[in-house]
């Protein structure tokens, strides 16, 4: 049982049976040695010790002995990975040495590349499934654009879950939790007698009670509910005297269907760029500050709701069980799909691969615009996406002195998406010009049709010069296509201004003329990489890379000015790295580090400047740091290790990064000594990121974890597993707002387990954020109205887990 650390023992056969390399170390004792772990980060069977690159790996041993399930789970474990929820699952985001992309706009693909069973995911929602059957996941840091490919300028997730094998199997987990969320997980592999076929069945459901109160309607919100099966069918077409390989089918489908995810309001105080805020403070105080112009008429003009509504915000607790809005609030994603995979050993021991998928993923969410209580704004946003998926791979036998691979890719995906905007009558109200305009409120619908067409080439070749020296070069040739039709729709206009062709005003996202748009843009790339490899010992391998990735660009989904049609390019990113993986003391230690430099081109950077969210080329960044993991087995049935993060992402020109809302307003009365309406009516303001750290990037992280297996009787044994996780202060937001910024946690988790010595049943009790800390996973500026809000994290939580296994 016991489980060496996040990266264990993988003892069976691998889902794609690429071919292994010859084994480079001489035979040594193994009465007490780390066991070793297999990967297939580079498209070949390979010991993680000989991967010349930054791979955190985690087997099936893992998922049991920490009870992570979902995908979030991994960030405490895995050094310079962070994924952020959003509003609704959609938005997920996924960043890897700081960079990444935020999944509310459908215009704008992921940095991070997500691929489950060798099938590359179009959006980073569509891995809402929990972690059920997992073979194994590999975490792989720094561009992958040689043999990934498809957006992977960060890095890349491959989610491996387990294929058919020829015993029968069994297996049934239920967990429930403090937080009144229960969770049962099933397995069920079915050999079809002797014929070499079998099919694997898995399947979750989670049924979790509303975490919060709404105060203001009564009702709750933030519960859970989604459920999924997955089959897994095997075709041995070796049998019978034939020769037509192995054929895999897949078939998924998960469904999810909550009241979620509203937010949790930080402040209810602050500056509104439409001066239409909930609460007086502070735009009175900046009022009586600038005083009146010449007229005797206040040069800050504001109404504030709990004066037009009579009723003032409840004192702001974001850490507490109550929240306070008026909208629906509901998430409802579907997603799933089929595969089919092929592979056949060649006469010369070589392996063809061909794989062909489709998935399909809807996503219906709408949330309370304003996060409170005053009937003032609501968004709504529908999705529906398909993609199609082909890839022909060949890939040599491994051992000899040249080895190598290469293939053809080919993805097509179409995406309809829905998006409203609606402000009401009663915002409309207390801003002075919009009234007359839009007198029972205001609705923008940004709809989209979005085609993407993408083909590629690429190639592999490794030189073994030696025993002890080796060399891969590897290049992509991508060509990538992208087609948009779309319009953006401003309903309740005024009569008297309305010309039939839109709002008279411009003012993105609240409304603005009527446009419609028909564009293509097209890019391609050639993504190399280089790396030379050194074995200084049979133990001890040094390596030195330099990789390419790339990301096209695209068209913001949402609404900006007239002239411009959110078009913005495409993304680069070059990778330098050199790093070590070695085993000690008869491989009872094992210690893997990294330095990188990565050298970001034209970041696609989102951005929310008060009243809308824009899309922009960031000019250029750049992510620096080390990565180190290491794991110790100082006597029998105890492990224990650490993984370390250090990384410094910065903007190196980035001048037209997003003001926070303090700046807008210093900038519209103090700098330019506007006597206007509102700053979010006639300016938009910038400042220069230069120099300064990107959001969503904590310098340091840091877990480590001690388990020990301890024989209570001939029959039974427990298990202890202990869990400290550190991660380092960090903005929220894009514009660095101190307002949205966390402070530094320490994570502690306890996990204690009963097994018998058949491992045919186990009872965990377990506990995780033992310390109870508050902080939040995502923070943003209140729309439209000002003030702060986030999603916050789980508070401490306990629970247990039964598991049966046949």
């Amino acid at each position: 049982m016991l489980s060496a650390c996040p990266v264990t023992v993988l003892a069976q056969a691998l889902d794609t049976p690429v071919p292994e390399e010859k084994p480079r170390a001489p035979v040594r004792d193994t009465s007490l040695v780390l066991e070793e772990v297999l990967v297939t980060a580079n498209r070949r069977v390979e010991s993680l010790q000989d991967v010349p690159m930054s791979v955190s790996a985690f087997t099936s041993d893992f998922f049991k002995d920490t009870g992570v399930r979902n995908l979030a789970g991994l960030e405490q474990y895995t050094p310079s990975l962070k994924i952020t929820p959003g509003t609704d699952s959609r938005s997920t985001s996924i960043r890897i040495r700081g960079i990444g992309s935020v999944g509310t706009n459908v215009g704008i693909d992921p940095s991070v590349g997500m691929f489950i069973d060798g099938v590359y995911q179009g959006r980073a929602g569509m891995s809402v499934g929990d972690l059920i059957d997992i073979e194994r996941i590999e975490v792989l840091r720094g561009p992958q654009g040689t043999l990934y490919g498809k957006n992977t300028a960060a890095g890349a997730i491959a989610i491996y879950t387990k294929t058919p094998s020829l015993d029968f199997e069994s297996e049934v987990e239920l967990t429930y939790n403090s937080d009144e969320r229960a969770e049962v997980h099933a397995m069920v592999n079915i050999p079809f007698g002797d014929s070499g076929h079998a099919m694997r069945l898995s399947g979750f459901g989670v049924d979790g009670d509303h975490l919060y109160d709404n105060t203001y309607t009564g009702d709750s919100t933030n519960d859970a509910s989604k459920w999924g099966v997955k089959s897994r069918v095997l075709f041995d077409g070796n049998t019978g005297g034939t020769d037509l390989g192995e054929f895999l089918l897949t078939l998924d489908y998960t469904k999810e269907d909550t009241d979620c995810c509203a937010l949790a309001v930080s402040d209810y105080e602050g500056f509104s760029t439409l001066n239409a805020p909930s609460t007086n403070s502070p735009t009175a105080e900046l009022q009586a500050l600038l005083g009146t112009n010449e007229q005797g008429i206040p040069i800050v003009r504001y109404s504030a709701f709990e004066d037009s509504e009579g009723f003032s915000p409840p004192k702001a607790d974001p850490f507490g069980d109550d929240y306070w809005f008026d909208a629906e609030t509901y998430n409802k994603i579907e997603v799933g799909g089929a595969a089919l995979e092929w592979n056949r050993d060649l006469a010369n021991d070589n392996i063809l691969t061909f794989i062909n998928a489709w998935r399909h993923y809807e996503s219906d969410s709408s949330l309370d615009g304003d996060f409170t209580a005053y009937d003032a704004v609501t968004n709504s946003t529908d999705i529906d996406l398909d993609q199609y998926s082909s890839e022909l791979r060949l890939t040599s036998a491994g051992g000899a002195t040249l080895d190598y691979q290469g293939g053809l890719y080919a993805y097509y995906s179409e995406v309809d998406s829905v998006g409203t905007f609606d402000q009401s009558s009663s915002l409309v109200g207390n801003i002075p010009l919009l009234e007359f305009i839009f007198p029972d409120g205001t609705r923008n619908t940004d709809a989209n049709n979005y085609k993407t067409t993408s083909y590629a080439a690429f190639g592999q070749l490794t030189w073994n010069i030696s025993d002890t020296w080796s060399t891969t070069l590897g290049l992509r040739y991508t060509y990538e296509e992208k087609d948009r039709e779309g319009s953006q729709i401003t309903d309740g206009v005024n009569p008297i201004f309305d010309q039939g062709d839109g709002s008279p005003i411009d003012i993105p996202p609240v409304a603005g003329p009527n446009l419609y748009y028909d564009e293509s843009r097209s890019d391609d790339a050639i993504s190399p990489s280089i790396n030379v490899r050194y074995f200084v010992t049979p133990d001890v391998m040094t390596y030195a890379s330099i990789s390419r990735g790339f990301k096209s660009g695209g068209f913001n989904q949402r609404r900006e000015v007239e002239g411009s049609n959110g078009e913005f390019d495409e993304e680069t990113a070059t990778n330098y790295e050199v790093g070590w993986k070695g085993s000690w003391l008869n491989r009872r230690l094992q210690l893997n580090g990294t330095f990188y430099f990565v050298n970001y081109d034209d970041f696609q950077a989102q951005a929310f400047d008060g009243s809308t969210l824009r899309v922009t080329n960031a000019g250029s960044l750049e992510s620096y740091g080390s990565e180190l993991e290491l794991v110790f087995l100082p006597v029998a049935n105890l492990v224990v290790g650490s993984a370390l993060g250090y990384t410094k992402a910065e903007y190196k020109d980035f001048d037209n990064g997003q003001c926070t809302i303090d700046q807008t307003f210093n900038q519209y009365y103090i700098v330019d000594g506007q006597d206007g309406p509102a700053p979010g009516l006639t300016s938009v303001c910038t400042q220069d990121l230069a120099g300064e750290e990107l959001d969503n990037a904590p310098e340091w992280t840091v877990s480590s974890y001690a388990q020990y297996d301890m024989p209570l009787t001939e029959d039974l044994t427990g298990i202890a597993r202990l869990e400290h996780s550190y991660i380092d202060s960090f903005y929220l937001d894009q514009d660095l707002d101190p307002n949205l910024k966390n402070d530094a946690v320490d994570l502690v988790n306890l996990r204690l387990t009963l097994t018998n010595a058949e491992n045919s049943w186990e009872a965990a009790i377990w506990g995780r954020n033992m310390l109870d800390e508050d902080y939040y996973v995502f923070g943003i500026d209140i729309p439209v109205l000002g003030g702060y809000a986030g999603v916050v994290a789980p508070g401490a939580v306990y629970g247990f887990t039964l598991r049966f296994m046949n």
